[in-house]
């Protein structure tokens, strides 16, 4: 039996209480941990580990994109969804993974030359370990 994959051609991302789609200006992105930047033993007994949620998205200035909304919000906490699939609601074979994530420093503008157009990079802190969502109701 071959795994179901998850394909880079559905996406859902949406931030803030209530939750704002930002999925349209994303290219990419990783809900991923690391090691914490300076652990302590009772961290490393715990498995500690430092959550990332990171990747690139589109330049625009205009009213409502994913570039305005993180530099108006750049440094506030807010809640996360993401849902890998793209579905609207969350399943044993279709979860969505949800937390709290602190907006890091506001978006970079500008690029090179003869760009096809601008990206921008980020890469924010989650609080605390994502939860992985399997029904509507948890």
């Amino acid at each position: 039996m071959t795994s179901a994959r998850i394909r880079g051609k559905k996406l859902a991302l949406k931030l803030g209480t209530p939750g704002v789609d930002v999925w349209q200006d994303v290219t990419t992105y990783t809900l991923a941990s690391d090691e914490l930047d300076t652990p302590t033993f009772g961290d490393v007994a715990d498995g500690a580990a430092a959550w990332k949620l990171s990747g690139t998205a589109v330049q625009s200035t205009a009213s409502g994109s994913f570039w305005a909304w993180v530099w108006e919000n750049a440094g506030e906490s807010v809640a996360f969804t993401l849902a890998p699939h793209g579905n609207a609601t969350p399943s044993a074979a279709q979860p969505h993974f949800v937390g709290i994530v602190t907006i890091g420093r506001k978006p970079s503008i500008g690029g090179d030359v003869n760009s096809t157009g601008y990206t921008f990079d980020f890469e924010w802190d989650v609080e605390g370990e994502p939860t992985q969502i399997t029904t509507s109701g948890s």
